[in-house]
């Protein structure tokens, strides 16, 4: 490695900002930026610094002169003003965060989650816990993907399973394989954490419902109505016991006074403070929107039906999650109300809902095509059969867009069927055939519109 000075070796100059001499400097030594790093930096940091978006601290500028095999006064001139070494402290950065994403303040949680994990070294706690924040945040705006592959990487980052984040980890994880459609994994997550959180005394407590009502989600995708209903029951068995947050915190207080006992510091210290945040109820408004939703979904598609008590779930549903709810579980619950509306002979409402919903943008665009599916649908049953084609048409060409997947295959059907009702024989059979081949079957006659004189699927 060469280490004559920077102005010689790179054709740096102390006029040039620090980024662009760091640039010259690792260019001329013939190293990527990731080499630069090494397993002290993150490569995003040292992107950061090179584009002068990042002032280093002195500790940065020591490692990096390391790295480059010069004197640390060859990296950056008396002009430059390195960061002091911890202008705010990463457990402050990090508290803010977690509020941020607390309340609603997705954009600056996120921002503030990448700062801490840009500039700590890359193996530390802190950047582990900013990696596991930016997964909520992916969550909480619907970018599921993202989420799941933040969640699956902090739980296999902590020794055994276990840490101050892991309860929640899981239960984000078991969500998001929900919501992918990855049923069988996401069973098996909520499953160990039922288990769990009743070896640690939290089976009565809002954690015992959120994850009885993931579990009863997987469930009514999968179509077992008797397993849904019976995971429904023991939530709502336990949701009135948990209003008092008093209580509930007791709970917590509990819990967290025996992992102390046991030794378990990390576990303790998730459960204590998750205890110490009841006092705002969103982690309550949450769970019982949760729960809610999915009690209003189950009512809708499990015979005998019962749309008028789905419809007054789905309403409160809605309150809750709007306070507190991910935009995934948000929409999704708009769906269903719209749904209900229909069963209900209110198509009128329920073009108007679906309008309203339709302007929001930050809808996750799977949930955005079933509500343009369902306004077909109720736009067909009003007599307007052209604003019905113009819905389903928007529907079609976002359809295109998305990879193939269970729930994009229950999209085409559920579009073929809107179709069906605009009088489009031709769309509904394209979509048809694309519904089956998303789902690896060959297609048919029996399979199109007519085939076998019944409805498909």
């Amino acid at each position: 490695m060469k280490t004559g000075s920077a102005a010689s070796d790179a054709g740096a100059t102390p006029t040039q900002s620090f980024g662009t001499r760091l640039r010259l400097l690792r260019l001329d030594r013939g190293l990527r930026q990731r080499d630069l790093a090494g397993d002290k930096i993150s490569v995003s940091y040292i992107s950061f610094l090179e584009s002068d978006r990042r002032a280093p601290t002195e500790r940065v500028i020591r490692q990096l002169s390391e790295r480059l095999g010069c004197r640390p006064e060859e990296l950056w001139s008396p002009a430059d003003s390195p960061a002091p070494e911890s202008p705010i402290p990463a457990a402050v950065d990090l508290r803010l965060a977690w509020v941020a994403l607390m309340v609603g303040r997705f954009g600056e949680a996120e921002k503030t989650f990448e700062r801490v994990r840009i500039e700590h070294d890359t193996d530390s706690d802190e950047v582990r816990e900013a990696e596991l924040g930016l997964a909520h945040v992916a969550e909480a705006t619907g970018r599921v993907n993202e989420a799941v592959a933040g969640f699956e990487a902090y739980l296999a980052t902590v020794e055994h399973g276990d840490g101050p984040h892991r309860l929640a980890a899981t239960m984000g994880l078991s969500r998001g394989l929900a919501h992918l459609d990855d049923t069988e994994r996401a069973i098996r997550f909520s499953t160990e954490a039922l288990d769990y959180i009743r070896q640690i005394g939290l089976d009565m407590s809002d954690v015992g419902v959120e994850i009885r009502a993931i579990i009863a989600s997987i469930h009514c995708d999968r179509g077992e109505h008797v397993l849904a209903r019976q995971a429904i029951a023991e939530a709502l068995d336990i949701a009135p016991q948990i209003a008092d947050q008093h209580r509930l915190a007791d709970i917590y207080w509990q819990a967290g006074a025996t992992a102390v006992a046991e030794g378990d510091p990390g576990r303790a210290l998730e459960l204590l403070n998750r205890g110490a945040q009841l006092g705002d109820g969103r982690d309550y408004h949450r769970t019982m929107g949760m729960l809610r939703a999915l009690y209003g979904g189950l009512l809708l598609r499990q015979p005998p039906t019962d749309p008028a008590l789905a419809h007054e779930m789905l309403t409160q549903a809605l309150i809750d999650l709007r306070a507190s709810g991910s935009l995934l579980e948000t929409a999704r619950c708009r769906n269903d109300l719209i749904c209900a509306l229909l069963m209900l002979g209110r198509p009128a409402e329920a073009d108007e809902t679906a309008q309203r919903f339709l302007a929001d943008p930050a809808t996750p665009t799977p949930e955005r095509i079933a509500t343009l599916i369902l306004r077909a649908t109720a736009q067909s049953t009003l007599g307007d059969l052209d604003g019905a084609l113009v819905s389903g048409e928007e529907a079609r060409t976002a359809l295109e867009d998305l990879v193939p997947s269970p729930q994009v295959s229950r999209l085409w059907s559920q579009l073929a069927e809107a179709m069906t009702q605009a009088g489009d024989t031709q769309g509904a059979i394209l979509a048809y055939r694309r519904a089956v081949q998303g789902l690896g079957v060959p297609p048919g006659p029996a399979m199109m519109p007519g085939g076998d004189g019944s409805r498909p699927l």
